[in-house]
Parts: structure tokens; C-alpha cells; sequence
């Protein structure tokens, strides 16, 4: 039986078209120059010491180790071209979740005031069939709104709509 690692890994390179796998095939490979099959945070630190080189912006070790922790799925310090794909297309899938998040926000603030208050919320919720009274809404605020300001911030909303769903 495959493991949930190969059957993600497997899904995600499925939905690459060959252009992209050759691109994240590159990528990897700029950064594996000693061809072990997997990347370290000498590797990256390295690569981007390179990288920042032309832009005057210093690399530190915190940033090499941090990019390995985010990258590395199992934990082994080590980074496949498998972890890499998968995570970087995780972290495009989030990404583009968190844009659709805003945009439907937006949507919805409909004085522009960068805020969703009781009305503007009630009308989203019930929008995505989530059919809210004016206690729902006092408990969701009373819950998600750190700033006590009775409007709802995208931070905020961010964490309900995630909740949710």
C-alpha cells in the first residue's frame, strides 16, 4: 500500500504540466550543486548567498534552516525533490486560497472601510449558505474580533472563514 507521502507527491505531479516539473527539476538542481539528490541548509545558504549577491541583501543561517523547515515534509533535515515540489505547490495552493479569501471579502465590504461590520457580515455568511441570527454573529465577533472594535478585520475573518471550512 502507498504511502500518503507518495500518493500526495504523486497527485501533485500529476497536475504539473512538464514545463513546470522541468522548472522545479532546475530549481532543485541549482541548489543541489554536489548531486547527493537532496538539499541542506549549506545548500541553500549557499545558493542564496548567490542569489542575494546581486541585490545586496544578506543571507543568514537563520534563513537557510528556516527554508529546510519549511520544505522538509518528514523531518530528516534533508529535502527531496519530491518535499520540494510538493510544498512548494502547497504553499501556492494556500496562497491562491488566501487571495480568493480576500477578494470575497472585498466583495463584501461594501463601504470600502477595509472592515466587515454586523450587516456586511450577515450578508456574506448567508451568501455561502451558512445562515447566521444576530446571536451568531455577536458570538463570532465576541470570538474573532481582537480588537473589540465590533467590525470584523481580514485577519480575523481569515480565521473564521478558515474555521468553517
Amino acid at each position: 500500500m502507498a504511502s500518503n507521502k507518495y500518493v500526495r507527491y504523486k497527485k501533485v505531479m500529476q497536475s504539473l504540466c512538464p514545463s513546470e516539473v522541468d522548472m522545479y527539476r532546475d530549481a532543485f538542481n541549482f541548489f543541489d550543486k554536489s548531486k547527493k539528490g537532496y538539499l541542506v541548509a549549506d545548500d541553500f545558504e549557499r545558493a542564496l548567498t548567490r542569489i542575494n549577491s546581486i541585490t545586496d541583501t544578506p543571507t543568514t543561517r537563520e534563513d537557510a534552516e528556516s527554508l529546510v523547515k519549511e520544505y522538509d515534509v518528514n523531518g530528516d533535515g534533508k529535502i527531496t525533490f519530491e518535499e520540494l515540489v510538493v510544498s512548494i505547490v502547497k504553499r501556492k495552493e494556500m496562497k491562491d486560497k488566501d487571495s480568493e479569501l480576500q477578494k470575497l471579502f472585498q466583495s463584501f465590504d461594501s463601504d470600502g472601510d477595509s472592515a466587515l461590520n454586523k450587516e456586511e457580515l450577515v450578508a456574506l455568511l448567508n451568501s455561502l449558505q451558512e445562515k447566521v441570527s444576530a446571536t451568531d454573529i455577536e458570538e463570532i465577533l465576541a470570538d474573532f474580533d481582537e480588537n473589540e472594535t465590533g467590525l470584523m478585520q481580514y485577519n480575523d475573518f481569515s480565521k473564521v472563514m478558515k474555521q468553517l471550512v
